[in-house]
């Protein structure tokens, strides 16, 4: 799992995973993109059962739904041509992903994602690359949960 900053404002989440490479693009339109990420992730370690990330790619763009049941994670990634038109979601939408894995399993891949990033580029960096500041509470939040996750502290 990688986080690629592209110019300002432009970002990519790929995701190898069984077999096949996914790669959902992030643009400015949605800042808090990797915030709201964080917040999934550090939920479902909290034992919630669903969630979802929003990635806007200037008119589409993609949703990444979350379920949870019994320490694993059913995700789809689906997307859409024009996110803008709610309306049109759903006659539109185009199922790219879908499958079932341990959240823990999720969730160390995710961190790992962070942690390179934030080696890679620093905030600083992060800041310079994608045009607003690194999430910084929502990751302090994450560790937290994550860390309790891996004591079993949690459901999940």
């Amino acid at each position: 799992m990688h986080w690629q900053l592209g110019g300002s404002g432009w970002a990519e989440w790929l995701w190898s995973i069984e077999g096949s490479e996914q790669r959902v693009v992030a643009s400015y339109v949605g800042p808090e993109v990797l915030g709201s990420f964080m917040g999934v992730v550090r939920d479902l370690l909290s034992g919630a059962r669903s969630g979802f990330v929003t990635f806007f790619d200037e008119p589409g763009g993609a949703r990444v739904f979350f379920n949870q049941t019994e320490g694993q994670v059913f995700v789809q990634i689906v997307g859409y041509p024009h996110l803008s038109e709610p309306q049109s979601w759903w006659k539109a939408a185009d199922l790219l992903w879908a499958g079932r894995l341990p959240t823990a399993r999720f969730a160390d891949a995710f961190m790992a994602m962070v942690d390179e990033l934030l080696d890679r580029y620093g905030t600083a960096g992060y800041r310079k690359r994608w045009g607003h500041d690194f999430p910084a509470e929502e990751w302090t939040a994450l560790h937290t949960a994550h860390r309790l996750a891996s004591h079993g502290g949690t459901n999940a």
